[in-house]
C-alpha cells in the first residue's frame, strides 16, 4: 500500500470506530456508553459513500476492508435502532398504563 493507501485505511479505522461510539457499542472517551443514532448514520454514510467513490480504484484488501465495515456498521445500526425502538415502546406502554 501506497502512503495514500495508508491514509485511507486509517481514515476509514477512524469512522468506524467514531460509528461504534455513536451507536453506543464503545465508551465515549470521558462520557462512557451513550447512543446517537444520527450521528452513527452520518459516519455510516460517509464511509458508504468514501466505499462507492473508491471502488476499483483502491488496493483489494482495502476495499475488502471497507466493505467489511460498512456492512458491520448497518448491522449493529439495525440492532441499535431496534434496541432503542423497543425502549421507546415500553416507556410509552408504561405512560399509557399510568394514565389509565
Amino acid at each position: 500500500m501506497d502512503k495514500n493507501d495508508q491514509l485511507l485505511y486509517a481514515l476509514v479505522m477512524q469512522y468506524q470506530q467514531l460509528a461504534m461510539m455513536a451507536l453506543g457499542k464503545l465508551a465515549r472517551p470521558g462520557e462512557g456508553m451513550r447512543a446517537d443514532l444520527d450521528e452513527a448514520s452520518f459516519f455510516i454514510d460517509v464511509l458508504a459513500m468514501l466505499e462507492e467513490k473508491t471502488q476499483g480504484r483502491v488496493p483489494d484488501e482495502l476495499a475488502r476492508l471497507m466493505k467489511s465495515a460498512v456492512t458491520d456498521l448497518r448491522l449493529n445500526f439495525v440492532d441499535e435502532k431496534g434496541r432503542h425502538g423497543a425502549a421507546n415502546a415500553k416507556t410509552d406502554d408504561a405512560s399509557s398504563g399510568a394514565d389509565a
